[in-house]
């Protein structure tokens, strides 16, 4: 069978290094298959172009595949565009080194498939479930078969894309095997970090909110995993990895909120020493009895990505709930006494200054003053997204590449500059705001640091509250009120003129 050499391209490490699971997924799918892996991670790589020489002259691999997590980092004012790292650092090596083919995959895949490949000028990419596409791909290529017409397979010759097969869904989730990271990955640093397993229970969603891309990737309907096999999973993980920090990093762990409960009571028969975390719960599912059952089951933290709490904006962003749920749910974890981190992104089309100052004071009553709120400013907009297809309507040349680098909208009546200015003041009045700007990005070196204390005293706490605590210390010394002026001085350069405007506009990424 074949030789199959898999890299994984992540290095961005914000807010931690992410161990690349699904990789894992692929590499054991192959392997079943009677595929002979090597899996080259080049997250905390120093020399790409010689590891990946190294890795090629060495296994001499029939396929390559690369795995491609992010676009870009999506928030923030400014965004990076992490596809020309990838290029120069990872694509560009590949193909200077290995003639055969090389197939890309990963979430970012899923959302702009046929542009990466214009844009690596490469011929194959894998979309949807790659676990069956990927064998089924590695399969024909060595069996000398077109691999034309195989579901999820995108591909490109000539300069052209001849085929964009429809993404390939697994039904049965329960169907994959365990995936085994310690075969494949040196885990090392990412414990230094206090980088978390991944853990799906499901994967599609079938919410429509305005900005996401979750339907593209993974589908419009729920595909639940059997709950005792999850929490199997996460046994044998902690068992073999000695990693107790796990992340449920579906679209939105608690909906379907029965499934939610049941995956809860798995894992808390397991009566395992775990420190949970999901990356999503939705204020519209949530009541005691779900956050009784995470605090047994081992949540130290949960993050939220409530946007906004302006009901005006939130019905524009098509969430699923309204301020009111917001503020009972941020009642509830109040009392439950679960850390979590709440996620604004202001700058949808409907933003005014009445409803980012709504929603700013909102949290600032409702959150308590040891729970982070993360604000980013402008809504990043990905190709599959209803509000891609929205602004389109509006502006037919809103994009050269199908928003394959990074576009953001403007309000129809505030700037990005202004709102950016009033999220600036918040995060300098309340030290819990935490305004997302490339220079607020923490220092790798700090967080080892930071996760080396917590681990010293054994603590729970949710490492951001040493954020927290270094911005209140801050504040006391009177460092925050240094930097506020400067901050108030460097803004004074932006034009009064963008405070209020009449009618949307694009901001396109530019090198």
């Amino acid at each position: 069978m074949a030789k199959v050499l898999l890299i994984n391209s992540n290095r961005f490490k914000h807010p931690w290094p992410v161990i690349p699971f699904g990789l894992c997924y692929i590499a054991t799918a192959l392997e079943t298959k009677n595929n002979t892996v090597s899996f080259l991670d080049l997250c905390f790589s120093r020399n790409c172009e010689e590891d990946i020489r190294k890795s090629i002259q060495d296994f001499i691999p029939d396929i390559i595949g690369i795995s491609i997590r992010n676009i870009d980092d999506t928030g923030g004012y400014h965004v990076h565009f992490l596809l020309e790292d990838v290029k120069k650092d990872v694509i560009d090596y590949c193909k200077n080194e290995f003639t055969g083919p090389i197939v890309i995959g990963g979430p970012s895949v899923g959302i702009s498939g046929t542009e990466m490949l214009e844009y690596f000028d490469l011929e194959y990419a894998i979309r949807g479930d790659g676990e069956a596409v990927m064998a089924e791909f590695v399969n024909r290529i060595e069996s000398n078969k077109s691999p034309e017409g195989l579901k999820g397979l995108i591909i490109r010759r000539n300069n052209e894309i001849i085929q964009d097969n429809e993404p390939y869904r697994i039904h049965d989730l329960d169907s994959l095997p365990f995936p085994k990271p310690l075969k494949y990955i040196d885990l090392q640093e990412y414990r230094r970090f206090g980088s978390p397993i991944h853990i799906q229970t499901k994967r599609g969603c079938v919410l429509k909110c305005s900005y996401c891309t979750y339907n593209n990737i993974e589908g419009n309907i729920y595909r639940l995993r059997n709950p005792e096999l999850i929490a199997d999973e996460i046994e044998i993980l902690v068992r073999e990895t000695g990693i107790n920090h796990l992340e449920f990093t579906d679209s939105t762990f608690n909906i379907p909120l029965s499934h939610a409960k049941s995956v809860l009571r798995e894992v808390i028969k397991k009566n395992l020493d775990l420190r949970l975390h999901t990356m999503g719960l939705s204020p519209s599912a949530v009541d005691e009895e779900l956050l009784d059952l995470m605090k047994n089951a081992g949540f130290n933290e949960v993050d939220i990505g409530a946007e906004s709490a302006c009901d005006e904006v939130l019905n524009s962003l098509a969430k699923n709930f309204t301020r009111h749920d917001i503020l009972n749910t941020a009642i509830l974890l109040r009392k439950k006494r679960i850390p979590v981190t709440w996620f604004l992104m202001l700058g949808d089309l409907s933003e005014t200054k009445e409803t980012v100052i709504e929603t700013l004071n909102t949290f600032a009553k409702a959150a308590s003053r040891w729970d982070l709120v993360f604000i980013s400013t402008g809504v990043r907009v990905y190709k599959g997204a209803p509000l891609a297809d929205q602004i389109r309507k509006m502006n037919i040349n809103c994009t050269s590449d199908n928003f394959l680098r990074p576009v953001k909208i403007e309000p129809n009546n505030i700037s990005l500059d202004a709102i950016h200015l009033i999220a600036i003041k918040y995060s300098f009045r309340y030290p819990n705001f935490y305004f997302y700007e490339k220079e607020h990005i923490i220092p790798g070196w700090l967080l080892k640091i930071a996760t080396g204390i917590l681990h010293l005293f054994h603590s729970r706490q949710p490492i951001w509250r040493l954020l927290i605590l270094l911005k209140k210390t801050e504040k006391i010394m009177g460092i925050t009120m240094i930097k506020s002026v400067v901050s108030q001085l460097k803004m004074q350069s932006v034009n009064k003129k963008t405070a209020t405007k009449n009618g949307f506009s694009l901001i396109t990424h530019k090198n």
